[in-house]
């Protein structure tokens, strides 16, 4: 019974591991990526936005994180999951710990998705190239909601090849699918941007083959596609009805504190609690006016508009591979014409679904930000790493087909057949392979490509480098400064503030240098009338040191933007 137990479990783990050149080689590749990206989760000191998410919600728990929205910095529903780590006690775990599971968990849906439309080991050539991009890089461990959005769109994009396929899809991925939407709506509103192209082009495949298969069935109501139209779009329904409950609580919280907190209001001074329960409806309706006067991103003239938002874009390119915008956007326009053309000769293709995805991805968001105005932040589009990795691998793939094609009827000596112009077009094509043991290896010259640009990226110092070095300043000065021995810490920027309670959990309210033990002072603060970068973060300014109470302090350390007193 023993042997028989050893010899069940030894399958079992055989069984799970993966065995396919191509997959061993992702399995690698992915640990090794787990471990850049926990490296760097701790080697990079946290920028001002992720210092301010930390001190000013997560710190506080998640319950303050779900209901407090002071500015559209605070992407809730990251904050609120980063609160929950955060009762663990460590802050670079808090700050960071869902960005690094999301990150690595992107890498393993990226290569799902890939595997699953592409062949020739483009699914690992995807993988590798994603992880080669600046802004996947900068954003993979941040503590910010973006990556946590990207893994929502990531799993949508996932759970579309099962709604989209012939078979009977249970309700339960229509359940996750509504849930990547609400939780990526409620993590970063700006989600928006790839919730709906992704419904428009599950729901355009859906309907399509619907009206296709209705010669078949007789009637379109009666046909398998339509069925999930329908339970699709009742599911869609109720993810917008679920992440505006969500909202209105914020909306409710930010309308209470407004009208308690505001003079010559009838509830002035009265207790939350006692608004909630007396107005409701004047609280939402002055949360949602408080959240619609504080826009995320800002609405351009028309004129503005179309001056810079061809620059835009290929600012957006570039920082997803530098210096490679332009390639990038030739690749783009040329796999939308690839996809289109497959969707129309070939819609019985497994890719029709991705294709579908790319379309419209890049036309439903490029048509939304000129019907809005609007240029976001780059970042807010990190998520698109994956649509320019999928165009990519849509013209290798469309260039590895052709090239077999091409090489198949060499090989078998029919070139000038009148037969040959009737060869059927596979979506997978395979190489003749000869004697020799590197026949057919020609196909993977792609993914030897995309590794060795991920060499000289990983190599690079931009690849690696600090994210903010004012803040990577600041903390280092704190640690020469040996917080934990001084008894009455002065914080003159917010940086110094936010780094002092992620670092030791000292709330310093302190702003001033008034009997003060320690304290940082910016070069940029020896400038009288300074209003320079970083002049925003300052609490104080040359006119309001009392520097006649610096002069009695000791500088101990100095470098080119700080100087370090002691008492």
């Amino acid at each position: 019974m023993n042997e028989s137990l050893t010899y069940k479990t030894e399958k079992k783990i055989y069984d799970l591991l993966p065995h396919e050149p191509e997959t061993i080689g992702a399995t690698l590749f992915i640990i090794a990526m787990s471990c850049y990206y926990l490296w760097r989760m701790f080697a990079i000191t946290p920028v001002y936005d992720e210092l301010y998410t930390y001190y000013t919600f997560i710190s506080r728990g998640p319950f303050y994180a779900a209901i407090h929205w002071p500015l559209p910095n605070n992407h809730v529903g990251y904050s609120v999951l980063s609160a929950i780590l955060d009762l663990f006690g460590n802050p670079y775990i808090g700050l960071r710990g869902v960005s690094l599971v999301c990150a690595v968990t992107n890498l393993v849906l990226i290569y799902r998705i890939c595997k699953r439309y592409y062949s020739h080991g483009l699914g690992f050539a995807a993988m590798v190239l994603y992880a080669s991009m600046q802004i996947v890089t900068e954003y993979s461990v941040q503590g910010r909601g973006y990556t946590l959005s990207t893994t929502c769109f990531l799993l949508s994009i996932y759970i579309a090849g099962y709604i989209c396929s012939a078979n009977d899809t249970p309700k339960s991925y229509y359940r996750y699918l509504a849930v990547c939407f609400v939780l990526g709506l409620y993590t970063v509103p700006s989600s928006v941007y790839w919730v709906i192209p992704i419904s428009v082009a599950i729901g355009a495949y859906l309907i399509i083959n619907a009206i296709a298969s209705s010669d078949v069935r007789g009637k379109l109501r009666e046909t398998v596609y339509y069925k999930k139209f329908s339970t699709f779009f009742i599911y869609g329904v109720i993810a917008a009805f679920v992440t505006t409950v969500l909202y209105m609580i914020i909306w409710l919280a930010i309308g209470s504190n407004l009208l308690v907190k505001t003079e010559g209001s009838e509830f002035y001074g009265l207790s939350h609690g006692t608004v909630l329960l007396r107005a409701p409806v004047s609280s939402m309706l002055k949360g949602v006016e408080y959240m619609l006067s504080q826009p995320y991103i800002q609405s351009l003239s028309v004129e503005d508009f179309n001056e810079r938002c061809f620059g835009w874009g290929m600012s957006l390119l570039n920082y997803m591979v530098p210096n490679m915008s332009w390639m990038l956007l030739i690749i783009i326009l040329l796999s939308l014409v690839i996809a289109l053309l497959e969707c129309i000769r070939h819609l019985a293709y497994s890719r029709t679904v991705i294709n579908l995805i790319i379309v419209s991805n890049v036309v439903v968001t490029t048509a939304m930000l000129f019907i809005q105005h609007k240029l976001p932040y780059l970042r807010v589009f990190s998520y698109g790493a994956f649509i320019v990795c999928a165009c990519v691998v849509t013209c290798l793939e469309r260039l590895i087909n052709n090239c077999i094609r091409l090489y198949n009827r060499y090989k078998t000596k029919k070139n000038a057949d009148k037969e040959d112009s009737k060869m059927v077009v596979n979506e997978f094509e395979n190489a003749i392979k000869g004697d020799k043991w590197y026949s057919g290896l020609g196909v993977y010259v792609p993914l030897f490509l995309i590794l060795i640009f991920f060499i000289m990226r990983l190599s690079s110092y931009q690849f690696n480098a600090q994210l903010g070095e004012r803040e990577n300043d600041v903390f280092n000065t704190l640690y020469i400064a040996d917080v934990r021995r001084r008894h009455n810490v002065a914080a003159i920027d917010c940086d110094q503030q936010y780094l002092l309670k992620f670092g030791w959990d000292i709330d310093c309210n302190k702003t001033d240098v008034d009997g003060a033990d320690m304290v940082i002072l910016d070069k940029n603060l020896l400038e009288p009338g300074y209003s320079g970068p970083d002049f925003w973060k300052f609490y104080q300014t040359y006119e309001t040191i009392n520097w006649d109470y610096i002069d009695t302090m000791r500088a101990i350390y100095e470098n080119e933007n700080f100087i370090l007193y002691i008492k």
